[in-house]
């Protein structure tokens, strides 16, 4: 910004003043002038502001990624978290997750494809309950369960829901997935799944994400309903470049 300073007051001629002074710099003629200036020129002030914006969105990048690797522990090792795929996968995908989201709904399917066609890539999932009440008490029933096989199963049928989770949705696919219900609502009014589920919203506000879907892919932050594509591309940069064959 400095140097887009500099530039509009040589052409202005300023420094061609012997006698310049900070009063001088800050009078209404020179106001004037660097204003006639910007009028004449909007297109200097649109650079500027590109420039502005850019050097913006780095810097919110760069926060954006230290602050995961404060909360690495919590955010890809937390015992209270179910996960999908091998622990020493070269790619984790963490995901923070509503049930009531459609965008999360629509995501579903793209991402288990994925994760089923590529023995290196691990999912964590991330329960955060933020649209409703109903979709706090079932991630608390999700938490809830032992079995990770009895979780995917849950998450996936409710993740393949149409409409709105509610405790009659939650009461049925409990009953599905063939666990005890009322040993699960038991165990989901602990305080123990009160905390996870605070914990997890304690750690998306330290990483900015105030919304569903959101991944962490390679230390990233991606908002928002990923395509497949964008996912199998953001698995490639997290792999790194392929070795070239030898010759």
């Amino acid at each position: 910004m400095i140097k887009k300073c500099l530039i509009i007051c040589s052409f202005l001629g300023i420094f061609a003043a012997p006698t310049l002074t900070t009063e001088v710099l800050a009078d209404e003629a020179f106001e004037k002038k660097v204003e006639n200036y910007l009028m004449q020129n909007p297109d200097v002030l649109a650079r500027a502001l590109e420039n502005l914006q850019d050097y913006y969105a780095i810097e919110d990048a760069k926060r954006q990624r230290q602050s995961v690797l404060d909360n690495a522990e919590e955010l890809y090792s937390s015992s209270s978290d179910f996960t999908l795929g091998p622990k020493n996968a070269s790619v984790t995908i963490v995901e923070f997750f509503d049930y009531n989201c459609g965008y999360c709904k629509r995501v579903f399917p793209s991402l288990m494809k994925i994760v089923e066609e590529n023995d290196d890539v691990r999912v964590v999932f991330k329960e955060f309950p933020i649209l409703s009440e109903n979709s706090r008490t079932a991630a608390s029933y999700a938490l809830a369960l032992d079995e990770q096989l009895k979780f995917l199963t849950y998450h996936s049928k409710l993740m393949s829901s149409r409409g709105s989770v509610n405790p009659a949705l939650l009461e049925r696919t409990l009953k599905e997935i063939g666990v005890d219900v009322e040993a699960v609502k038991s165990r989901a009014a602990d305080t123990s799944i009160a905390e996870t589920i605070d914990r997890t919203q304690a750690l998306a506000g330290a990483l900015g994400i105030n919304g569903t879907p959101a991944f962490v892919i390679n230390d990233e932050i991606h908002p928002g309903a990923l395509s497949e594509d964008q996912l199998r591309e953001l698995i490639a940069e997290a792999r790194g470049p392929k070795p070239k064959s030898a010759n």
